[in-house]
């Protein structure tokens, strides 16, 4: 088959570019190129099954669900891990305009994500970690969580204020994506001294960069992004829950702890405000009952409970097995700068 064909077979130009300018996302060459890779092997298969043009799907009796069902199906038969399988999938439901909830495949653990864990870090990795010249940029990396090469261009600049007055690190990230780091109270000082200063104490330039390329060296950055996704889930537990461990034993520690929990709940509802209005900026088509119904996803008082494969994996790591939702949803969206919780908890916060 050849490319123009190929093109056609799952209209791949037109996926990812239309895709692109509908997210922001798919900017990043690599990820195009990987996504590129992924279709030409599935119009492969598809090639087996008389299928070179997109309107041959349905002439050879098949549905663009029930294709890619086939395909699915023969990945798996291929002993393909299910992180595996999703990556194959992913571009060609893109292309297809198919949801990857409408496939039947195996389900993704913690356990069998092998990419960004600290158990895979590399004995060099850690070695340049326990340098003394590596600690400027392992702290930034611990406040910031952002990946190395957004690190490298990072300056004093990118540490602003976002709409609702928190302070963030606003940098252009992995995939040209704009990532928005939220950077708590206690934390910004240090930051701020960090983004300012040499490694010589000298104050630095307006728009002079702190760390060059040599500072990254080879240590693992991703660690410190699981960390951090970790230290804002727990941070923000902590400030709407911390009351319901209070003693209530006497008449003073009864009056604590209703102020603490009045307290709490007026936080978690300001949260909770910010976090809605942010939906509703991102995502315009959404209509009224849409964003309603994600305001009640939010206000459920139950926790989420890690299942399966994942819960397995928390317990061998030691990680709590219940999760506060807005906890978890301020660190999707502060820490790791997506929408997706189940991402948030498999990834990072199961590590």
């Amino acid at each position: 088959m050849s490319k123009s064909e190929k093109l056609d077979a799952i209209m791949k130009r037109e996926a990812v570019v239309n895709y692109s300018k509908m997210t922001n996302t798919l900017t990043n060459n690599v990820t195009l190129k990987a996504y590129r890779n992924h279709i030409d092997k599935f119009c492969d298969f598809a090639k087996e099954l008389g299928i070179s043009r997109y309107h041959h799907i349905e002439m050879k009796g098949y549905s663009n669900v029930s294709l890619v069902q086939k395909y699915c199906d023969k990945l798996v038969a291929q002993g393909l891990a299910p992180t595996s399988v999703h990556t194959y999938l992913a571009p060609v439901c893109k292309g297809l305009l198919v949801g990857m909830e409408q496939i039947n495949k195996p389900g993704r653990h913690s356990a069998d994500i092998k990419k960004n864990t600290k158990l895979r870090e590399s004995r060099r990795s850690e070695a340049a970690a326990s340098v003394d010249k590596n600690s400027r940029i392992i702290k930034a990396a611990e406040l910031t969580g952002l990946r190395k090469h957004a690190l490298v261009r990072l300056t004093a600049a990118n540490l602003v204020k976002d709409e609702n007055g928190d302070t963030v690190v606003a940098i252009i990230d992995k995939g040209g994506k704009m990532s928005c780091q939220l950077i708590l109270p206690h934390e910004e000082k240090a930051l701020r001294k960090l983004l300012t200063t040499d490694k010589d104490g000298k104050t630095l330039a307006p728009g002079e960069k702190p760390f060059s390329r040599k500072d990254l060296g080879e240590i693992a950055f991703s660690r410190y992004r699981i960390q951090r996704a970790q230290a804002i889930e727990q941070y923000f537990s902590n400030r709407f829950n911390a009351w319901k461990n209070m003693p209530r034993k006497t008449p003073a520690q009864i009056l604590r702890r209703m102020d603490a929990k009045k307290a709490a709940i007026k936080e978690k509802k300001m949260w909770i405000d910010k976090i809605v209005e942010k939906y509703r900026v991102a995502h315009p088509k959404a209509g009224k009952e849409a964003v309603e119904k994600f305001r009640k996803d939010l206000e459920n008082p139950a926790p989420i409970s890690i299942r399966g494969g994942n819960r397995e994996r928390a317990k061998e790591l030691g990680r709590p097995l219940n999760y506060d939702r807005v906890s978890v949803k301020i660190a999707s969206l502060y820490a790791l700068s997506h929408w997706s919780d189940e991402s948030t908890l498999r990834n990072y916060l199961t590590k």
